[in-house]
């Protein structure tokens, strides 16, 4: 069994990443509105976790909208725009674009990665719908992404443990997979020894006292 491996949180309020941080998390991807699968978090949210939380690794989400990954040159400048304001607060930047066709939007994904200045950039899920994955790895690779969040475009990472290995053998070392989806205290060890993966992502959320859907401190323990 694989011990040594990073786990990243994905957290959509604050009282998720306290929460977070109570089970041990030492690297979170923060975001908004997890119900819609996350959109970008506020400034205000980013600034407060950066306040209580100097340590903490911050992954930031760059998502504008709810729906797909195709998106108006104005939506584009948002994005960026809100990449600038996030950036001096945290330490990476999770985004990405396709095409109407369904490939990686060269493009907008470059435009991107330049406004993060060289801070590490994770391409989300939007891989998980693109039409030619290992193509799709080739060309993140040559724009100089850090990472693709991913489930092997499957329903969850343990479904796509084939395709996560594949990934991982292809990239070999050269971007890491980080597989994400459905990721569980049952499940963790089993993604991480059949693919190989050095992180893994999960939201280790549950039903919290106050009726909310929150990241569980006891599952995060349960993870790591």
């Amino acid at each position: 069994m694989n011990l040594n491996y990073t786990l990243e949180v994905c957290t959509g309020s604050l009282q998720s990443v306290i929460n977070a941080v109570e089970g041990g998390a030492k690297r979170i991807e923060l975001c908004s509105a997890l119900s819609l699968d996350g959109l970008t978090p506020s400034l205000g949210l980013v600034q407060t976790v950066r306040t209580l939380f100097p340590q903490l690794t911050i992954h930031a989400l760059i998502r504008s909208r709810e729906g797909d990954f195709v998106y108006s040159e104005e939506e584009v400048q948002v994005m960026e725009r809100d990449i600038a304001a996030l950036l001096p607060y945290v330490d990476a930047i999770v985004g990405g674009a396709l095409t109407t066709e369904g490939d990686i939007d060269i493009e907008t994904t470059r435009r991107l990665i330049l406004a993060a200045q060289g801070k590490p950039f994770t391409y989300h899920r939007a891989f998980d719908v693109c039409r030619n994955p290992i193509q799709a790895l080739d060309l993140l690779m040559e724009l100089g992404c850090t990472r693709i969040l991913t489930s092997g475009q499957q329903s969850t990472a343990e479904k796509g443990i084939p395709q996560l290995r594949e990934y991982i053998h292809h990239t070999a070392g050269k971007m890491i997979i980080l597989p994400g989806g459905g990721v569980t205290p049952a499940n963790v060890h089993r993604i991480i020894d059949e693919t190989g993966a050095t992180e893994i992502h999960g939201s280790a959320s549950g039903i919290s006292p106050n009726g909310r859907k929150e990241t569980q401190a006891e599952t995060v323990r349960q993870l790591i």
